[in-house]
């Protein structure tokens, strides 16, 4: 990613490479979050006494916060 990163930029995903956009940006310029388009895995909330464990889905649009260089 580049220095002068702004809210609204295109860019590729992290994750899958698939496109994304910023859209937050810190105060300090060093971190930004990525919103992706396409679909990724998500944990489901902790396990209760009615589960043994956690199980993942599928979801559209997810965030992610990543430093930028």
């Amino acid at each position: 990613m580049a220095n002068m990163t702004k809210i609204g930029d295109r860019v590729r995903c992290l994750k899958c490479s698939g496109e994304g956009h910023v859209v937050w940006v810190s105060q300090d310029g060093k971190l930004a979050a990525i919103k992706c388009t396409k679909y990724h895995s998500q944990i489901s909330p902790s396990p209760t006494k009615f589960s043994s464990h956690a199980q993942t889905k599928m979801k559209k649009g997810m965030v992610f916060l990543v430093e930028v260089s």
